[in-house]
């Protein structure tokens, strides 16, 4: 039986820099010992190719209450322009497409993006202009029916030129049918650039998602940056951060909530080059049903990255016996004058905040959703702009009343 990635290589047309009999990493990898692909070999997915056509006509509303933003369009791996605000985008800001190039690095992910990929989508923010509408990046699938099963990948690469600043926000949703995406990033940060980068994958049942951040800080450039997954599929966002200018300061914040039988991994490796940088990873996590949670963070800090300050928290909670979280933290270092720690925890929600809550006149419901939401708002709080942290706490807020038991 054909494999689905050699069956997806075949709809390409090419092998990219898979060998012949390649096929999806299994759980022996260790990359992706928590993460088991194998459930998507159950559905014939269809490749989105350049020549085919979709039928949407506007965009679905996944983040009510983003306003007065510039919105860009991409609909099953290309750039839609009917449907995106390219002719009047305001100066220092530039979008464009085009051929695909090569993804920044040999893991599967890179190579896969790399096979799939049929137009890059590049923005640009001039030096030392700052753009002040946010920009909101829609990512879409759509099928011809409800029971379409399209495969699909996009690159989008981000380059903040020195002194420049930008707010992009990313939504990922499908319109019709489900979808296996592919989704890159690759953001480049000048010197002194700054870029909040927030980030909303509410991918429904049956749908997939494999995607990869690749993300480099020059000297004193700042990056913000939240993820929402609000999963009933697989997601997977793999974020690599290469600190690698003096003085840089990042934080990878996330949030995720899974029912279902979702599976939502959150993979991160920031590697500390330079001199004086800051990095902050901090996530929150809640499961319910017979859904599963994975963190793997990794910080390496590197020979001569001395006065490194890196930081990494992960905090799930378990809603159901059937839920699982698989945690693994890790800090290779290098040098000997630096601050770094790491912490992982998994509970339950605390019994006495119930009965406290329950004893004054709170129904058990509304008293485990009212804690729940508290404890993943220590996440969406990490957000630096206060419009989009709004926007992000209210779809947790809708999001949370289908988690079940």
């Amino acid at each position: 039986m054909t494999g689905i990635l050699q069956d997806l290589l075949r709809q390409r047309g090419a092998s990219g820099r898979f060998e012949a009999e390649e096929a999806l990493p299994t759980r022996k990898a260790e990359q992706w010992k928590y993460t088991d692909l194998m459930r998507l070999e159950k559905i014939g997915w269809s490749l989105w190719l350049a020549e085919d056509s979709h039928g949407v006509t506007r965009l679905p509303t996944v983040l009510p209450g983003l306003e007065k933003t510039i919105d860009i369009v991409i609909v099953n791996g290309f750039l839609d322009r009917d449907l995106s605000d390219l002719d009047h985008l305001p100066a220092g800001l530039s979008v464009e497409a085009g051929p695909a190039a090569e993804a920044w690095g040999d893991d599967f992910t890179d190579r896969l993006s790399d096979a799939l990929t049929q137009e890059e989508i590049c923005i640009r923010v001039d030096a030392g202009k700052t753009i002040e509408p946010v920009v909101h990046l829609h990512h879409v699938t759509w099928g011809a029916d409800d029971e379409a099963a399209i495969a699909h990948a996009a690159r989008v690469v981000i380059t903040v030129a020195e002194g420049g600043e930008a707010c992009i926000v990313e939504s990922h949703a499908q319109v019709q049918g489900r979808g296996f995406s592919v989704p890159s990033l690759g953001i480049s940060l000048e010197k002194g650039a700054r870029l909040g980068l927030y980030s909303a994958l509410l991918d429904s049942a049956g749908s997939a998602q494999i995607g990869l951040a690749d993300i480099g800080l020059a000297d004193g450039a700042v990056l913000d940056s939240f993820l929402l997954t609000l999963g009933e599929g697989l997601t997977r966002r793999e974020t690599r951060l290469t600190m690698a200018g003096e003085r840089a300061e990042a934080t990878v914040a996330g949030a995720y909530v899974g029912s279902g039988d979702a599976l939502i991994d959150n993979t991160t490796f920031v590697t500390h080059i330079a001199e004086n940088a800051v990095s902050r990873q901090f996530f929150r996590g809640v499961v319910g049903d017979r859904s599963r949670g994975v963190f793997q963070g990794k910080v390496l800090v590197r020979e001569g990255a001395q006065g490194t300050d890196g930081q990494q928290q992960h905090k799930a909670l378990l809603l159901s016996r059937e839920a699982e979280i698989d945690a693994k933290p890790e800090l290779e270092i290098y040098a000997d004058d630096v601050q770094c720690a790491h912490g992982a925890t998994v509970g339950t929600l605390d019994e006495d905040q119930l009965f406290y809550l329950r004893a004054r006149g709170i129904s058990e419901a509304d008293a485990r959703a009212l804690l729940t939401r508290s404890f993943l708002a220590e996440a969406v709080e990490k957000i630096g702009r206060t419009a989009v942290r709004d926007v992000f706490q209210a779809v947790l807020t809708a999001r949370l009343g289908g988690v079940t038991e």
